[in-house]
């Protein structure tokens, strides 16, 4: 794809709006309790970026970069680690912090992961939820906006690593040539 043809899906301020409650929550539920981040690399580095402005209590945060897509608009289906976490998780709460649940095979493999350093719990938040794309049973305890089967790009999100500096999230129209490709 040369350029993609964008259409808008939501703009900076219902990201921010969403962004914003969904951080009120967080903040209600992790009340006196100390909460670890894991942001996954990265397509969600802006949406923490902006959730833990809005969180009214206490966090520590953490990194993972895993990869599940090629080149192209669909998942591998295989998961690899390029970046593990460093911050010690045993009888912790945490929450990994996603942008979009997808196949939801990215999630699960991290997750069941997490859970082998016993912490106290793992939940999941995430930005975009697209349930018609899940391909294994896997819930995020926290949804700010649940999607139609589209690719979206922009707030963080890429395409073949372009386009996450736009500041709303667009869905993503393939071009005549990639109609015909398949």
């Amino acid at each position: 794809m040369d350029k993609l043809r964008l259409n808008l899906l939501l703009t900076a301020e219902e990201i921010a709006s969403i962004v914003k409650n969904l951080a009120d929550q967080i903040s209600r539920d992790y009340v006196e309790r100390e909460l670890i981040l894991v942001c996954i690399l990265r397509g969600a580095f802006m949406f923490l970026s902006d959730l833990i402005r809005y969180l009214r209590i206490s966090v520590k945060v953490d990194f993972v970069r895993l990869a599940s897509y090629g080149a192209g608009t669909k998942t591998s289906g295989l998961v690899e680690i390029t970046k593990d976490i460093e911050t010690p998780i045993e009888g912790k709460d945490v929450l990994i912090i996603e942008d979009i649940v997808d196949s939801g095979r990215t999630l699960q493999f991290l997750k069941e992961r997490l859970e082998l350093s016993h912490p106290r719990s793992v939940k999941i938040c995430t930005l975009l939820n697209k349930k018609s794309r899940r391909e294994v049973e896997i819930e995020a305890d926290y949804v700010g906006k649940e999607i139609e089967n589209v690719f979206v790009v922009g707030y963080g999100i890429d395409f073949n690593e372009s386009y996450r500096n736009l500041p709303e999230i667009y869905y993503v129209m393939p071009s005549e040539q990639e109609k015909e490709k398949g």
